[in-house]
């Protein structure tokens, strides 16, 4: 469809996409549940029973269903990618099912980007120097794939967070590639949409089934691959800027874990329950309002990206303010938050109870624990 899609040809594709992701949900939850193969509750998980996470298949199923009415030169680009993606989908079952160390997760994934990389997937900076040596070009692009594979994956922890965040970058870059007159990354974007919106249905909070490692990694690659086909299309830094844009909250919220946990001098891979998401809950959010002003983060970055592709400055130099604003009041809060968590862990200490000398002994009961502070810091039956 490359250069001769039709409005109904990409409708089919969201719509094919969508009604797949829907059906599919449902079973694989049935499946997930059966197995019990699922977040399970646990000190810092404040689910009652366990909550299947292999929705990822699901998200697979749709996006695939809607990559298969492509054809031509869409149908290559595909399954150019088809590898990469396998080989992503496949570390994130083992890691849903077998719970992967830090380490040997990165290495495959880098293996999985540079597969990309390889078969000619590129994201161009307009920078001349980054873009005009072929080895730079592509460690850029290597570094950028293995970012957003973590980047969607970190925002993962909040019911519909990272399906509504794929769901809103996919719908700019569709506006996007639709301004560009590029088919393949229309195709591609609505995929991506028509199966997360199909997923959302039963992700959306109070959440049935989450996507796992599987879903967000998959969903990180998509993204990246869409991204990288916009600047390929162009070399100019507007371009580079509205795909930075359109993925802001997933970027905002790696770069403020890097930031924190410099700031906090935590280890790097750490985990830890400071995401934007956990900030937002801790002030005292719902977790829909939680989800809302996240998705309304989310859509101002987008339009700023869309705006940014046309070629204007002003957008890209408001998306950077919007960017910069809430990375320092994030950063900020996250920072206090730790403060207090440190001071109320050293200042609740368990005091003796004074007995009578006749009395029997009295057993002294807190209703403070490390694991009610964890919970405190969770994010929705996370």
């Amino acid at each position: 469809m490359f250069g001769s899609s039709t409005w109904l040809g990409d409708m089919t594709i969201f719509l094919v996409a969508l009604v797949v992701s829907a059906a599919a949900t449902p079973l694989v939850r049935k499946f997930a549940v059966r197995w019990r193969l699922g977040d399970k509750p646990n000190g810092r998980k404040i689910h009652p029973d366990v909550i299947p996470h292999l929705g990822g298949i699901a998200l697979l199923l749709g996006v695939l269903a809607g990559f298969a009415i492509a054809t031509g030169e869409n149908a290559t680009v595909i399954m150019k990618a088809l590898p990469a993606t396998l080989l992503v989908v496949a570390l994130g079952l083992i890691d849903d099912t077998r719970n992967l160390a830090a380490r040997p997760k990165l290495v495959v994934q880098i293996v999985a980007a540079a597969v990309l990389v390889a078969v000619g997937f590129r994201l161009f900076t307009g920078i001349d120097a980054l873009d005009s040596l072929s080895i730079v070009a592509g460690l850029v692009s290597l570094l950028f794939i293995v970012g957003m594979l973590s980047s969607v994956n970190l925002i993962d922890g909040h019911d519909g967070l990272a399906a509504g965040v794929a769901l809103i970058a996919s719908g700019a870059f569709v506006v996007i590639g639709v301004m560009d007159g590029a088919a393949g990354v229309v195709a591609g974007s609505l995929a991506i949409s028509g199966a997360c919106l199909g997923f959302l249905l039963f992700n959306f909070p109070p959440a049935r089934i989450y996507m796992g490692d599987t879903g967000s990694m998959l969903l990180g690659l998509m993204l990246a691959q869409v991204a990288c086909l916009i600047t390929m299309r162009s070399f100019t830094v507007n371009n580079f800027a509205a795909v930075m844009l359109v993925l802001g909250v997933p970027i905002l919220d790696t770069l403020l874990a890097v930031a924190r946990r410099i700031v906090l001098r935590a280890p790097l891979f750490a985990a830890d329950h400071l995401h934007i998401h956990h900030v937002l809950r801790d002030s005292g959010l719902s977790p829909r309002k939680t989800l809302l002003v996240l998705y309304g983060l989310q859509l101002v970055l987008a339009g700023l990206g869309i705006g940014a592709a046309t070629g204007r400055a002003l957008p890209v130099i408001a998306g950077l303010g919007v960017l910069t604003t809430a990375f320092v009041w994030f950063l900020r809060a996250m920072v206090e938050g730790r403060a207090v968590e440190a001071r109320t862990a050293e200042t609740i200490v368990p005091q003796p109870v004074a007995v009578h000398a006749a009395a029997a002994p009295i057993a002294f009961q807190s209703n403070f624990s490390p694991t009610n502070l964890a919970e405190r810091h969770s994010s929705v039956g996370r």
